[in-house]
């Protein structure tokens, strides 16, 4: 009994353990099935939070916008309008139910009964045609004699002809009997209309509200074919469920509701052109698209390669589609960071997908020893600013021993110039030499100290820039940037508006002292010799062929002049035993050390180096670089991220500079505010690219356009001339405005609408003066036939003519309108040469009264723009000296009528200098 006893409560122990174990178990299995339920509906699908809050705040727009139009709805003339419509339309359904429409509609019955039986009896006709036609045929293929079919033929033919014109005449009448039903059912239906012109937005609205009532949270995904590429450069599908949470993204009433419901800045352009359902948002703005939780989605974390792109890194992504454009209207600050690198030529020592054939931008250094003073030379190489405090030469921060090394190289390889001994003759009048540089043009690109402006350097018309100034980060408070509004963000407080392809970012002509397109020549003597000094002004091509300084077709005399006073600007300043230390073989050859160390051959021509290659890292995929791949040094003070690392290596590139790793970037002191323009291009380098049918491609006119920026810039035209709304900064040195030169953009005057193309081309390449009382000379650059067809492409685009070849076609007038043009512009009406130059017929008076000469006008000018000058001048040209003779043109000629008479000037001008 006792070993029963205890193996019976040994049971009872086990059985009372396994129920508190089975007890733990389904408690446990509660508590994580509990778990499992809440982390899946509270913390993995917050997008269910945001859904059900999208819909309260839309519930809440849409009833204020409900009451709005319900009290506009009970406003006592709106009721009365209804209670009349009401009336209007129990009127209108009696008429349809009385003896009139009841009547119309027996009269439509009887109409079409009569039309069936007549159209019936011609398909039976057109049923025995189709025999008798088919017994012909079968006569012919059996080749038996056809006259008795063919004899059956022709009644039944006269019969079905007799028959058709019944039938038409039947179908009009039903379809009048039809007009007249119409009639009763459009006076409802035009009642109807009207009555919901007055209830339908109330109507609307609450329906509206229904559907959101009934909405339930649900994923919101777009499948985006084809923009995604994989690692075998197949397209792929990719998802995106960023409208999950973003729901306003694409619905107006929402610009200042908080993220995530916010409208997206410049919606009607951007989804204009990039509809959400083909581009998707990743495809721009990077992220995990198929993510739902926010951090995932945005991408924000280690282990995410593609995180998402705020602030101004958004316009990164544009790259990826607009490669081929150089300036985006609405990425500014990419645009604005791809200029900077073209002007700074970063791809002399990277290499930059789209600039491997653009030119280097540092002068040609192989004869550098016939230009410049050693001594000055030394300083440059050491501190560029010191001489030039805005040149983009950067500092290498090097010792004056290597400083005097790559000094010494350059001189030694310089190639020598004998024929520039002695070319410069003394005895010039420098003060006629600053009267000619202050003349001719020179101050449209260069600064000199003691020649100021005259006057307000803004002539030019200011017009809305897409660049607005560059807000500053903190580099380290990425939580501070992403609740900051972009500069897109701040220019969406404004209407959005479509904006041209080809938009500009414009601005004002910048201040004298502001201009820096040339070097200053404040100290020009302290650098140059006067014999290559002379040279150089003379003809600039004849030392460097690719060189943008122009020749301003000075002769020897004037040249000689302008020598003269710029070698007054400045004084040499010789270093004690320099010129013995430079000869040196030990220094020259370690200069080409250095020069080969530190890629000065990326920005100039030096012999010895037309073969190098560039010396620092491919930078086609830096803006997708991991952390892993970049170099911190011992720079602890940097925050390790993508943005700030390139922010520093831009800023100071010696911060990450250890004793074992050398940084040979050199510093281009930058400001903050031109690191974070560089910063966003750099960031939209990578190497993903989209099928064809995604890139953006640039028609032939906006290929004219682009090209044609470019060189305007490269030759800085805008330093003389106003040019799509910028430039004209030379007017500040001159009092007198009819001395300036012309603009090429004024009102709604454009030179490409106003000459013809082959003459510009020809002026382009060879100028000829226009106007004789300017002193101001339009240079020639020596333009290739690319350049000069390139920028006549682009003016005739910016004026919206034919490009690139045209033929002005006129057709012969009659005697009489050639007569009246004479006698138009003779002194007995608008005396038009009194003013202006017929081939060497000169005006009376001093050149200041002159105008251009008329006998060019055929070659010139264009016909269509001759007639719309002459119609109002000021319109085109607001304050040209040229009068206004219409409305009020003689009415002895061509009875009076103006627009015959314009015709007639137009035509003899098109004819005058002959062939």
């Amino acid at each position: 009994m006792q070993w029963w006893t205890r193996r019976r409560a040994r049971k009872l122990a086990e059985e009372q353990s396994l129920r508190i174990v089975f007890f733990i178990c389904s408690m446990l299995f509660v508590v994580v099935t509990g778990w499992a339920v809440w982390n899946e509906e509270a913390t993995r699908r917050p997008w269910k939070e945001y859904q059900l809050e999208f819909n309260r705040v839309e519930y809440q727009q849409v009833s204020q916008e409900l009451a709005r139009e319900k009290t506009k709805l009970e406003r006592p003339d709106v009721q009365a309008a209804i209670a009349k419509l009401r009336e209007d339309l129990k009127a209108a359904q009696a008429r349809m139910a009385g003896p009139d429409y009841q009547k119309a509609q027996q009269v439509l019955a009887q109409r079409e009964a009569e039309y069936d039986d007549a159209s019936t009896k011609a398909q039976f006709i057109k049923s025995e045609l189709d025999e008798a036609l088919y017994w012909v045929d079968h006569a012919i293929y059996e080749k038996k004699d056809t006259q008795g079919p063919r004899g059956k033929v022709a009644p039944i033919e006269k019969q079905l002809r007799d028959m058709t014109p019944k039938v038409d005449a039947l179908n009009a009448r039903v379809e009048e009997a039809q007009a007249e039903l119409k009639r009763f059912q459009a006076d409802v239906d035009a009642i109807e209309a009207k009555r919901e012109g007055l209830t339908g937005p109330v109507t609307a609205l609450e329906r509206r509200l229904a559907l959101i009532k009934g909405r339930s949270p649900e994923v919101k995904q777009v499948v985006v074919e084809g923009v995604a590429i994989n690692e075998f450069k197949e397209p792929i599908l990719t998802v995106d469920r960023c409208t999950t949470c973003h729901l306003g993204i694409d619905r107006a009433g929402f610009e200042e509701a908080k993220q995530p419901f916010r409208i997206h800045p410049h919606r009607e352009v951007l989804f204009g052109n990039h509809s959400l359902t083909r581009f998707g948002c990743t495809s721009c703005h990077q992220g995990q698209g198929p993510a739902l939780e926010v951090d995932a989605a945005h991408g924000e974390g280690h282990h995410f390669e593609r995180p998402l792109l705020r602030g101004d890194f958004v316009q990164a992504g544009c790259r990826k589609c607009h490669a081929e454009e150089k300036e985006l209207p609405l990425a500014p600050v990419y645009s604005q960071g791809r200029q900077m690198v073209e002007e700074l030529g970063c791809f002399g020592c990277h290499n930059l997908p789209g600039f491997e054939k653009v030119q280097k931008v540092g002068p040609d250094l192989t004869r550098v020893a016939n230009k410049v003073d050693p001594s000055w030379l030394f300083r440059w190489v050491k501190d560029p600013k010191g001489y030039l405090p805005k040149t983009r030469m950067p500092s290498f921060g090097l010792s004056d021993e290597d400083a005097s090394s790559i000094a010494a190289y350059l001189l030694s390889a310089s190639q020598p110039m004998p024929e520039l001994q002695g070319a410069f003759k003394g005895g010039a009048s420098s003060e006629r030499g600053r009267d000619i540089v202050g003349k001719v043009g020179c101050l449209g690109c260069h600064r000199i100290a003691g020649m100021e402006a005259k006057v307000s350097a803004s002539v030019a018309p200011i017009v809305p820039s897409a660049a607005s100034s560059v807000e500053a980060t903190p580099e380290s408070e990425q939580a501070a940037e992403k609740q900051k509004p972009t500069r897109a963000e701040k220019q969406e407080k404004q209407p959005p508006a479509a904006k041209p392809a080809r938009a500009r970012m414009a601005a004002p002509p910048p201040s004298p002292e502001n201009q820096d397109f040339a070097p200053d020549l404040s100290r020009i003597a302290s650098k140059v010799n006067a014999d290559w000094l002379f040279a150089w002004v003379r003809n600039p091509k004849h030392f460097r062929p690719t060189t943008r300084m122009p020749s301003l077709r000075l002769s020897d005399d004037e040249a000689r002049a302008v020598t003269a006073f710029l070698m007054t600007l400045g004084t040499k300043r010789p270093i004690p035993r320099l010129e013995q230390e430079i000869r040196k073989p030990e220094r020259i050859a370690a200069g080409e050390r250095l020069i080969r160390k530190r890629g000065c051959f990326g920005c100039h021509d030096i012999k010895g180096f037309e073969t190098s290659e560039k010396i620092a890292p491919d930078l086609s995929n830096f803006g997708q670089k991991r952390l892993l791949e970049l170099f911190f040094g011992e720079a602890v003070q940097v925050k390790q991220t993508w943005e700030d690392y390139t922010f520093w290596k831009l800023k100071n590139p010696q911060i990450y500079a250890t004793e074992r790793v050398e940084q040979l970037m050199p510093n281009f002191g930058f400001t903050d505010e031109q690191v974070k323009t560089l910063r966003v291009f750099l960031k939209s380098l990578n190497t993903q690219r989209v099928q064809p049918q995604f890139q953006r491609s640039l028609s032939p006119e906006e290929l004219a356009i682009q090209n044609g920026r470019t060189l305007v810039k490269r030759y800085n035209c805008n330093g003389c001339h106003v040019i799509e709304g910028q430039g004209g900064a030379i007017a500040a040195f001159y009092t007198d405005k009819t001395r300036i030169p012309p603009p090429l953009e004024m009102g709604t005057m454009h030179e490409g609408e106003k000459v013809q193309a082959t003459w510009l081309y020809q002026f382009l390449g060879r100028p000829t003066p226009l106007r004789p009382w300017l002193d101001v000379r339009m240079p020639a650059f020596g333009l290739s036939i690319d350049e000069a067809t390139t920028l006549t492409d682009y003016f005739a685009a910016l004026g919206k003519q034919r490009f690139p070849y045209e033929y002005v076609l006129l057709d012969e007038p009659g005697p009489e309108l050639i007569r009246a043009g004479r006698l138009l512009m003779s002194k007995d009406y608008f005396d038009c040469f009194s003013c202006h130059q017929q081939g060497d017929k000169k005006p009376e008076g001093p050149p200041d009264s002159w105008a251009p000469d008329l006998n060019l006008a055929k070659r010139r000018l264009r016909p269509i723009w001759i007639a719309k000058w002459l119609k109002d001048p000021q319109k085109i040209q607001p304050g040209t000296k040229m009068p206004s003779y219409y409305p009020g043109g003689p009415e002895d000629i061509l009875g009076g009528k103006e627009d015959r008479q314009i015709q007639a000037i137009t035509e003899y001008l098109m004819r005058l200098g002959g062939g």
